[in-house]
């Protein structure tokens, strides 16, 4: 996807989450900013392994999630 058309997948996503009887499933990146506003259960793999489960907020702050897909160090501030 090209950086033009973001804006109008993630309009659209957010038009979609206005109804409850859609579901998006199987969505995969690793762009924190857009799976944050996107999602509202966050399922992470890491080399084929289940790591974390849960909601957005939960998940980007493991310590695992941000050191295999946010590059910081557990321990560390992104800040």
């Amino acid at each position: 996807m090209s950086i033009d058309e973001v804006p109008v997948v993630l309009n659209l996503i957010a038009q979609l989450k206005q109804d409850a009887s859609k579901i998006i499933l199987c969505w995969s990146s690793h762009k924190m900013d857009v799976v944050r506003f996107a999602g509202d259960r966050i399922i992470v793999l890491h080399n084929g392994q289940l790591v974390a489960d849960g909601k957005p907020a939960e998940v980007i702050a493991s310590p695992i999630v941000q050191e295999a897909y946010s590059a910081i160090a557990p321990g560390k501030s992104a800040a």
